[in-house]
């Protein structure tokens, strides 16, 4: 009976230990290849973790996700799916903004931005330079 109840309570504790909240990225670049590399994977509830939470970077976010869905192929989905992030460039404006020039490697010729900035001692992404190029 004590062994069963033993056996009960470890089991309770390894899921709770399992079920914790999951750590965001610590650095700029750690940041920025996440959330490109869940946007390549089509997992927006994921990227969305990493976007500074204002109206004008949600709106955005919903954009690029429907823009995305209806853009690619299931074939093109894949490759960009598998594809890895390329860091070509880091510019560090301050100690708290950060821009990242990258590309994929499915279409490393098609090199893009995005902005991460620290906001309460996390990096998160802010869409909206990405959209409009403004710091």
């Amino acid at each position: 009976m004590n062994r069963r109840i033993g056996l009960i309570i470890s089991c309770v504790l390894l899921f709770a230990g399992c079920s914790s909240k999951k750590e965001l990225p610590n650095t700029d670049i750690e940041v920025a290849k996440a959330f490109v590399k869940y946007v390549l994977e089509n997992n927006f509830n994921e990227a969305s973790t990493l976007v500074t939470n204002d109206a004008a970077n949600n709106s955005y976010l919903k954009q690029l996700e429907n823009s995305q869905q209806s853009k690619w192929s299931k074939e093109e989905a894949e490759q960009y799916k598998n594809a890895d992030v390329i860091i070509f460039e880091v510019s560090n404006v301050n100690d708290t903004i950060s821009i990242i020039n990258y590309a994929n490697s499915f279409k490393v010729q098609e090199k893009s931005k995005v902005k991460v900035v620290k906001i309460n001692g996390q990096w998160m992404v802010d869409l909206k330079y990405t959209f409009s190029r403004n710091l």
